[in-house]
């Protein structure tokens, strides 16, 4: 397998090697340290009307698969994250985040996971079309096992920890995305051009239930909340709410801008602003995707170790300069290879978030030293 094409056999292409820290062992006071130093870089940078920030993400793959499942060994492998990365340079702290899989919103509906072995919970659509029911009603929080889980792991974390990491929320996806796992991914891309109607209302009911049970969770993660979020660079300091919509390149740029894009700005406008991310290519989408007037932040992959179907830099580059939309650009890959991708992309009047995944401390704090000195 070539150093740079997307290597298939990786069950998660941008973890780093993790090694499990109980909470006692846990060295509080230097990640306080290193995490308000962080902070203020963080801040500092998004008060900017263009540079280049970098974070080094130290993701850690059990997390995101069946490891969800109990909260203890999830804590144990993120506190073993957040120790990893003390070795690093970076511009943004690592943060806890209760992840319990992609189904929290749809769970308010009614669907419940199933647990494929050694993978993530998933799933499966309730209805074969938008037809199928009359209203959609949420149920309350307190009874749905999916939400009351993800907030008993919210106040286990911050127990174990005593608030003093910061944690973001839970990944509870784009209302598009949470609508695929309700109806059938092409039932409901059907009713999208034949039902407009009811589909505006199912989208309206599940970003209700995104920004209820966002400000849920802000109420017990309190002054440690990290933002934007999931997958985003965060601080404490940050703001806007990150979402996952990666069924964005399923539908057309003028479907995505008429349908979806009123319901990412209502969920934008909740918390201060929009920050959106895609799998895959998404750059015919960017012009759609600009008209969110919540806009704040856009994350893609942009090399080929990151996704198979990574975007070209040109395009992101063109497409947000001088727009004060950040630029939230993940590149796997060696050293040399990211460094070439970055000085391919920055260009002044843009503003840059580079996500690095370099394991080896001493060449990741090279790199960010050759990033940041191309804004110099």
């Amino acid at each position: 397998m070539s150093a740079k094409t997307f290597d298939y056999l990786s069950k998660d292409a941008q973890a780093l090697p993790v090694v499990p820290i109980a909470p006692r062992d846990f060295d509080f006071a230097r990640y306080e340290d290193y995490a308000r130093a962080a902070d203020e870089r963080y801040a500092a940078f998004m008060k900017k009307s263009e540079g280049i920030a970098v974070w080094q993400r130290v993701r850690v793959a059990d997390v995101f698969r069946d490891g969800c499942r109990d909260m203890r060994a999830s804590l144990q492998w993120q506190l073993g994250g957040l120790q990893k990365s003390l070795d690093y340079f970076s511009d943004a702290p690592t943060y806890l985040e209760p992840w319990y899989g992609i189904g929290l919103t749809p769970s308010a509906f009614g669907g419940e996971y199933e647990w494929p072995e050694g993978q993530a919970p998933v799933m499966r659509p309730q209805y074969k079309s938008v037809d199928e029911f009359v209203h959609l009603t949420p149920r309350a929080f307190q009874d749905v096992p999916i939400m009351q889980h993800t907030l008993k792991m919210i106040e286990y974390f911050l127990a174990e920890t005593q608030g003093r990491v910061p944690m973001s929320w839970a990944d509870l996806q784009s209302a598009l995305n949470a609508a695929t796992e309700l109806v059938d991914t092409s039932g409901f891309f059907t009713g999208m051009l034949e039902a407009p109607n009811k589909v505006n209302e199912i989208l309206g009911a599940i970003s209700d239930v995104v920004i209820a049970f966002t400000r849920k969770q802000s109420e017990l993660i309190g002054s440690a909340l990290a933002r934007p979020g999931h997958g985003f660079a965060s601080s404490r300091r940050g703001t806007g709410i990150g979402v996952s919509c990666d069924n964005l390149v399923m539908v057309s740029p003028r479907l995505y801008a008429a349908v979806c894009n009123p319901f990412d700005a209502r969920i934008g406008e909740a918390f201060g602003g929009f920050a959106i991310h895609s799998c895959g290519d998404w750059s015919r989408w960017i012009p759609a995707v600009k008209q969110n007037p919540q806009l704040m932040m856009v994350d893609g992959a942009f090399t080929p170790q990151t996704d198979p179907g990574f975007n070209e830099v040109a395009k992101f580059r063109d497409g947000f300069v001088n727009s004060d939309v950040v630029v939230h650009a993940r590149m796997v890959g060696n050293p040399e290879d990211v460094f070439e991708s970055v000085k391919r992309m920055w260009t002044p009047g843009l503003k840059l978030i580079v996500v690095t995944y370099v394991d080896d401390p001493a060449a990741q704090r090279q790199l960010y030293r050759d990033i940041h000195a191309l804004a110099a």
